[in-house]
């Protein structure tokens, strides 16, 4: 860059003056500020919701489920035919069969539909994070009839740890004088279950293996089993299901959680990158004041650049001289815009008295996550849409012409 660029830059930043701190250019740094503090607390949140989202999605549920490929469970001879094909694969961490069932939870006049998991709760290391959601009580199934619940659940039951409440399924309902009677059994409540998901926490309850075995006339039989895979082959989990499938020559049915939940993330990388071009023309918006700002500063310096071109300043070095000063206090105000704008979404996350309605978008808690792609992505955006509107009104001072400048002087 020319040395007399460079002069005239340092005085604009460090003269006793303080051009910076004129009210239009103050003006134009709290636009600025305000569109990137926005943008930035809106790309927050909703890389925070997919984020959380996805990982509980990964937490709750396994990454692969093998089905049998007809309408029926899989049994002992499937369950072990396939833990010895798993137990031999390099990216398998784990697997388990489970129970996965519907019933009625009902406590007194309450009744609420519920998802039986019958799962083996002492394995050290399992497919699902079941051990890590128990937040209140004890995970431990150690007893026929002890059961977790989810916590949403237990809230719309008005029910707590320690209280009892029935389970009953009508798949297994039997004929008897009085009608038909559903199979019905008490169970006590020894652990509460939050994912942080309302689908799961207002639905899920957690039975001993053997128990959910007989409770819903299971002999011997398993309604999946759940696989989980290390952590560098999560996001092959669709191609895995696939090879898994072929070399079990469509045995058993074989789907991962990519193929239950690839529309959902779809949607939401659609709609954070849809709001982002929305959000980016506040950024436009502030970029009028810009252009404000330099076409007034042209005009106030008119005699200094006259006398600059008088000496053999070319018009090219002026402006270079303008969009340097603009980049300067741009730069500026944007970095202080995303700083400002993850503070506000960290005081979003933070706060209690907004909560997210759980039925309607899954999480009740707004969550925030800031990549350094997106830092970059409206640091770079914000930066080029100040650059084009500082070039607008340069074209003015090539109009400038030096005898009519010094002229008027």
């Amino acid at each position: 860059m020319n040395k007399v660029v460079i002069y005239f830059l340092k005085k604009y930043i460090f003269s006793p003056k303080k051009e910076w701190l004129r009210f239009d250019s103050i003006f134009m740094v709290i636009g600025i500020i305000i569109s990137v503090a926005t943008l930035t607390v809106a790309l927050s949140i909703f890389e925070g919701y997919e984020t959380v989202l996805k990982n509980t999605i990964l937490g709750v549920n396994s990454h692969i489920y093998i089905f049998n490929s007809v309408e029926e469970n899989l049994s002992k001879s499937d369950i072990l035919q396939l833990s010895e094909f798993l137990s031999s694969q390099p990216e398998v961490e784990n697997s388990a069969p489970v129970i996965v069932t519907q019933a009625m939870a009902s406590n007194g006049n309450r009744i609420k539909g519920a998802i039986i998991r019958g799962i083996n709760w002492r394995m050290e290391n399992q497919p699902t994070s079941y051990k890590k959601y128990i937040f209140q009580g004890n995970y431990e199934l150690k007893n026929k009839y002890d059961i977790a619940i989810g916590y949403k659940l237990a809230k719309e039951l008005g029910l707590e740890i320690g209280d009892t409440f029935k389970l009953i399924y009508p798949m297994s309902s039997k004929i008897t004088p009085m009608g038909i009677k559903s199979k019905q059994e008490e169970f006590k409540i020894v652990g509460l279950y939050k994912s942080g998901m309302y689908e799961y926490d207002s639905k899920y309850v957690f039975l001993n293996l053997d128990t959910a075995s007989e409770f819903s006339s299971f002999e011997d039989e398993y309604t999946m089993i759940e696989v989980k895979l290390k952590q560098e082959h999560i996001e092959r989990a669709d191609f895995l299901a696939y090879k898994w499938e072929m070399n079990f020559d469509f045995e058993y049915q074989v789907s991962s959680w990519i193929d239950f939940n690839s529309n959902l993330f779809a949607l939401l990388k659609v709609e954070k990158w849809v709001i982002f071009i929305i959000l980016s023309f506040l950024v436009l918006i502030a970029s009028f004041n810009v252009v404000s700002s330099v076409s007034t500063s042209i005009i106030e310096k008119r005699k200094e650049l006259g006398i600059l071109k008088a000496y053999g300043a070319s018009n090219k070095m002026l402006q270079k001289i303008f969009i340097g000063k603009t980049l300067i206090i741009s730069l500026i105000a944007v970095s202080l815009g995303q700083i400002i704008g993850v503070l506000i979404a960290e005081f979003l996350s933070w706060q209690t008295f907004f909560i997210l309605k759980g039925d309607v978008y899954f999480l009740e808690k707004i969550n925030v996550n800031f990549s350094l792609l997106s830092w970059l992505v409206i640091l770079c955006t914000s930066i080029l849409i100040v650059f084009v509107a500082s070039i607008v009104p340069l074209k003015n001072i090539a109009r400038l012409h030096i005898t009519d400048i010094l002229r008027n002087t």
